[in-house]
């Protein structure tokens, strides 16, 4: 955290690299703010922005599931990758963090806060107007994916494009919770599988000055596991 303050100052509180270069991040950080450092430089689920940045111009809307501070439901629309966010977040602390992430970037005019998103959740009133065929959908709600996402909510879905963090790393006494989930995905979708894998510090010149082990611990996500994510994308032929 202390390396994450330190880079704050040095950058004015905005990312300085990456698809979310501008986007300017709340000092205090609700979920993970261990994260801020990386997430500066950056680097910060480098394998899902790159992801991500393969499909710009194609989405009209971002939906986060588990929106946190705001990182993916503001840093979409500050990119210009999408044009209106709809963030849902369980936590009262962090819906209101996403709306002062928002309001920093002037983004509060494109941006709908909700709550813990239900299996219903796209019958909400914010999201009838949504084209799905036209809507990334970004979901990190820890372990909660594997309730949510039954076949009825991904029949819905099929049209649209979805990212999901996957933890089954959570789950030890059901080593097949990842592989169910993903059996139902592939079912419908064209899935890619993202995993984690390293950093190059070797272009940021703000950090050579840092130590070999300050250096690395920039790179940190704190993660209990190795991280993995499914890109899933629409059929062609149902397009």
């Amino acid at each position: 955290m202390v390396l994450g303050e330190r880079l704050t100052q040095h950058f004015r509180g905005a990312i300085a690299y990456g698809l979310f270069k501008g986007l300017r991040l709340n000092e205090k950080q609700v979920w993970g703010p261990g994260d801020l450092a990386p997430k500066l430089l950056g680097l910060y689920e480098k394998e899902v922005l790159e992801s991500i940045a393969s499909g710009r111009g194609r989405w009209d809307c971002g939906i986060n599931l588990g929106a946190g501070d705001g990182y993916y439901g503001v840093g979409l629309l500050r990119s210009g990758m999408v044009q209106r966010s709809i963030c849902f977040e369980q936590n009262a602390e962090g819906q209101a963090a996403i709306k002062v992430c928002a309001e920093a970037n002037s983004m509060a005019d494109h941006i709908s806060i909700l709550g813990q998103a239900e299996a219903n959740f796209l019958d909400l009133p914010e999201l009838q107007q949504v084209n799905l065929a036209r809507c990334l959908i970004v979901i990190d709600i820890e372990g909660a994916e594997f309730a949510l996402l039954n076949a009825g909510l991904l029949d819905r879905l099929r049209p649209a494009e979805i990212i999901i963090e996957l933890h089954g790393g959570l789950f030890p006494k059901d080593p097949n919770i990842e592989a169910r989930l993903l059996n139902l995905l592939q079912e419908r979708f064209d899935c890619e599988l993202l995993t984690m894998g390293t950093r190059d510090l070797s272009g940021i010149p703000e950090v050579a000055r840092f130590n070999d082990s300050d250096r690395w611990l920039l790179c940190s996500e704190g993660r209990p596991f190795q991280m993995r994510w499914v890109h899933c994308r629409p059929r062609q032929a149902e397009i």
